[in-house]
């Protein structure tokens, strides 16, 4: 009947089952509507832009990166290339001429390695010789070159001259092995004496060895002189050598005394002038131009500009001298170009070094050693 209420039908609501069973819809997906069944099937989602990690994280990830490349360059430096002089420790007390070579910085010299990595080369393809250096190797614990930091030289009186040579060297070990090695090997002219090897030429000793207890090896003319270099001191510090450089050097009162007494008979004036020196130190810089920096104290007494002045006139008067005998190492050369100067108390002398020159000194000094390490053994000592 039209005027019959009917009640609408309230729609089905789901239940709680159905609302866990109904898929959520993908992000930008169709609507829940569009399921199987009630269509076409709905296209696949467009892959978006790729997400980029957050900048919080590169620069962690950078940061942690730069932490292991630093860590790595560390344990490098402090376990294999570290290293802290000890050679210049072990300088006699009574030395009063000093020269310190920087192993490393010498290597990368071009005359250096020009003319004495070939040698390594020739040893290395030698099988004789490359077995006995692996040989002394084993027995000693050093790796030579590869171990070796700096080496001074050092005299007392200009006769008498030791060798310390200091690096990654074994404590310990360098006179036992290669006394060890001369023994098995037949070697001839050598004998030990408590702590040191001698090697004997005839008579008298050519090479005497020790070891420091901190492992620096030395190497003198004469026994005197290495038990003299045994102990460690702070004798370097009064002879005022410089601590860097590629080749450093000091010279004492005594040095410049007995350097007047040589020169006197024939340059009377450069000994003169020798005798108002106290000390002096400097260093050569090596590269494509060399440079050498000498820094004179003056004698008590003297004054720096003076001195100045008359080591000045001195380099000028020497031209025609030096004209008149050879070249060693272009030092003609740097000194016709020498400069002196006062400075403060102090009096500074520069002058370039000659590449060609140094050059030329590598080469002989490299033909020297080449022809030393393929001569023949020494001769036993003659019977008393």
């Amino acid at each position: 009947m039209p005027d019959t209420l009917i009640e609408e039908e309230e729609p089905i609501r789901p239940t709680v089952t159905d609302d866990a069973a109904a898929p959520a819809p993908a992000p930008g997906g169709d609507p829940p509507e569009a399921r199987a069944g009630d269509g076409p099937p709905a296209a696949p989602p467009r892959p978006g832009p790729p997400r980029r990690p957050p900048i919080a994280a590169c620069l962690l990830a950078a940061i942690a990166l730069l932490a292991l490349l630093g860590g790595a360059a560390l344990a490098v430096y402090f376990f294999l290339w570290r290293y802290e002089p000890t050679a210049r420790r072990h300088i006699p007390g009574d030395a009063n001429i000093v020269v310190r070579l920087e192993a490393a910085e010498l290597a990368l010299f071009g005359p250096v390695r020009r003319h004495f990595l070939p040698l390594l080369d020739e040893a290395a393809s030698d099988a004789s010789r490359a077995s006995r250096k692996a040989r002394i190797e084993a027995a000693t614990g050093l790796d030579f070159p590869s171990d070796l930091r700096e080496i001074v030289i050092a005299s007392t009186d200009a006769a008498s001259w030791v060798a310390l040579a200091g690096g990654r060297i074994p404590k310990g070990r360098f006179v036992a092995g290669l006394e060890k090695i001369a023994r098995d090997e037949g070697w001839t002219g050598w004998r030990r004496e408590g702590e040191l090897l001698v090697v004997l030429d005839g008579a008298r000793p050519r090479v005497v060895i020790g070891q420091a207890d901190d492992g620096t090896l030395v190497l003198g003319t004469d026994v005197e002189i290495v038990n003299a270099a045994l102990p460690a001191s702070d004798e370097w510090q009064r002879l005022d050598l410089p601590e860097q450089g590629p080749v450093t050097f000091a010279l004492t009162s005594p040095a410049w005394s007995g350097a007047a007494g040589a020169v006197s008979p024939v340059l009377p004036r450069a000994a003169a002038l020798f005798r108002r020196i106290d000390h002096a130190s400097g260093a050569l810089t090596l590269g494509a131009e060399p440079a050498l920096a000498m820094r004179l104290a003056p004698a008590s007494g003297e004054a720096a500009a003076a001195l100045a002045s008359d080591a000045q006139a001195l380099l000028g008067s020497l031209k025609l001298p030096l004209a008149l005998v050879p070249d060693v190492a272009g030092a003609k050369t740097a000194i016709e170009g020498a400069q002196a100067a006062a400075q403060g108390d102090r009096v500074e002398i520069q002058t370039k070094w000659p590449y060609e020159g140094l050059d030329r000194a590598c080469a002989d000094l490299a033909q020297r050693v080449a022809s030393a390490a393929n001569a023949p053994p020494p001769a036993p000592p003659a019977a008393p």
